[in-house]
């Protein structure tokens, strides 16, 4: 388990009864979604166990005619430490291609591990565990169906965020990043007031609430920022949130045009649609997604 989900446990304490019961609920989902991973390393580590040295970088999984039409990726590697900026992965629905996994299963793991228990974990492996990667870090999944990629982190690291480049309808237990904060989002369509509360950095345990006839709430630098930081990782204007009567509230990196210099990040604990130009980060890896068409 991430520390973003214990930290999302522990800030919740004292909200309604209706955000109480959703957090319970949400406990449960996590249970289940625990057993299951259980039960999959328990088949995995029954297996027979493969040699490190064997194992050799798989041909392109099979596609079928059904398939054939499908869209596929390819992930840019632009910023990282141990793998060099340019490298390319290709997705293609039953998975990456040259995959050190190749099971063909619509999955494509992203990890610091490359074998355990004699099992290979990861189709793509960044051997950044010290830096904050874990050993199967995130999964990009192809719905058949959808005809779409979606990510979503594992639980195991230090978080799978997206970049936030287009304004974004906050929900309820949405985790925001930017410079060293993490903040919660919480609020209830009924009640309409927006709570958040900060997880980590100088803001740390702190909660402010909003209402919907506020004024735009911004947050950075600038003296006139509802939610003011002296962090100089942080832009003057770092994002600003905003209520709309058919949307709810909204999130939006920068202020009016101008983008922030580092980000807005959403943590993406669940599977999160992937679009062309999507940017996500994984440990202190950059990667920027290109979807294709046929």
């Amino acid at each position: 388990m991430s520390k973003f989900k214990l930290f999302f446990k522990w800030c919740c304490s004292g909200l309604n009864e209706i955000e109480e019961e959703k957090i319970q609920n949400a406990n449960k989902i996590e249970t289940f979604q625990q057993k299951n991973h259980l039960e999959s390393q328990t088949f995995i580590q029954g297996l027979n166990p493969l040699e490190e040295s064997s194992i050799i970088a798989a041909p392109s999984p099979h596609m079928d005619g059904n398939l054939s039409d499908s869209p596929k990726l390819q992930i840019r590697i632009t910023e990282s430490s141990v793998i060099q900026v340019g490298t390319v992965l290709t997705i293609n629905p039953t998975g990456m291609e040259n995959s050190k996994r190749n099971k063909g299963d619509f999955k494509t793991f992203i990890g610091s591990k490359h074998i355990e228990n004699g099992e290979v974990l990861n189709d793509f492996v960044v051997e950044e565990s010290s830096k904050g990667m874990g050993r199967q870090h995130l999964v990009i999944k192809f719905n058949q169906v959808k005809q779409k990629y979606t990510i979503s982190d594992l639980g195991d690291g230090s978080g799978t965020f997206v970049k936030i480049d287009s304004p974004l309808p906050l929900k309820d237990g949405y985790i925001a990043s930017f410079g060293n904060s993490h903040m919660t989002i919480h609020y209830s369509s009924a009640v309409k007031t927006l709570t958040i509360k900060f997880l980590e950095g100088p803001k740390s345990n702190e909660v402010y609430n909003f209402n919907p006839g506020e004024e735009t709430i911004l947050v950075g630098r600038m003296v006139d920022c509802r939610i003011r930081f002296d962090d100089n990782s942080m832009s003057r204007y770092q994002c600003s949130i905003s209520y709309d009567e058919n949307k709810g509230w909204i999130l939006t990196d920068g202020m009016g045009d101008k983008k922030s210099t580092n980000g807005t990040w959403l943590f993406v604990e669940e599977d999160y649609e992937i679009y062309d130009g999507l940017i996500f980060k994984a440990g202190k890896t950059l990667f920027e997604v290109h979807v294709l068409k046929s």
